[in-house]
C-alpha cells in the first residue's frame, strides 16, 4: 500500500510540475508580448 501511495503522490507532483510549468511559459509569452509592443511604441 505505501508504494502506491508514493507512485500516486509522484504522478501528482508531475501533473502539477506540468500544469506550472505551462502556466509560466503562458505569462512569460504574454509578457514577452506586452514587453514587445512597448518598445515598438518607443521606438517608432
Amino acid at each position: 500500500m505505501t508504494i502506491e501511495i508514493i507512485h500516486l503522490t509522484s504522478q501528482i507532483q508531475q501533473w502539477l510540475n506540468v500544469r506550472v510549468a505551462r502556466h509560466l511559459a503562458a505569462q512569460a509569452a504574454k509578457f514577452s508580448r506586452g514587453q514587445d509592443s512597448d518598445n515598438q511604441t518607443v521606438n517608432a
